[in-house]
């Protein structure tokens, strides 16, 4: 995974407000967590370095790589700064979903240490739809390059005005370009 881009502050999950004060967030799991407003943009970065220590992210994608453990790292962290009870129920918010973050993260870890064969079948299925994909694919390109190639000829196709081939290389094409309702997933 290529490292995070530092923010013009400098830092990971850090950005300037516009009152002049300094925000820090981390994402996790698909959501952004608001981890709080601090006066300077190191006691942010702090903030951040707690909660990447939490996720269990790598150090180098961390802002004080030097500090070792998440115990140290919430030693040198800060309290934000709380100027409304908007921002504190943020805050506690933020704070509950790091928690329920890092139990489902401690929870997938044993389900995946207790149950190795299905953590192989889902591989295997992924896997699998994978190589599917990729041959529709490969398959719609083909017929769309036929199509390309008799078009291009103009006058000396072989496929006549009316020809069959016409109609079901150009919907078969485009029928591919939308998912059926089995295959509305992503890789």
């Amino acid at each position: 995974m290529a490292p995070r881009r530092r923010s013009n502050t400098g830092f990971i999950g850090v950005r300037l407000r516009p009152a002049g004060h300094f925000a820090a967030e981390i994402t996790a799991g698909g959501t952004r967590v608001w981890l709080g407003t601090f006066y300077t943009k190191e006691a942010a970065a702090r903030a951040y370095d707690v909660a990447a220590w939490r996720f269990g992210r790598p150090r180098h994608e961390m802002n004080f790589p030097e500090v070792r453990s998440l115990t140290e790292a919430q030693s040198l962290s800060t309290e934000p700064l709380l100027r409304s009870q908007g921002e504190a129920r943020r805050y506690r918010s933020g704070q509950r979903r790091i928690d329920t973050t890092e139990a489902d993260e401690q929870f997938m870890a044993q389900w995946r240490r207790d149950h190795p064969g299905d953590v192989e079948a889902t591989r295997a299925f992924w896997k699998e739809k994978q190589t599917y994909r990729r041959e529709r694919r490969a398959g719609k390109r083909q017929r769309k390059a036929e199509v390309e190639a008799e078009y291009a000829k103009g006058e000396a196709s072989t496929w006549g005005e009316n020809d069959e081939r016409w109609s079901w290389n150009l919907t078969t094409t485009a029928s591919e370009d939308t998912p059926s309702e089995d295959e509305d997933f992503d890789f």
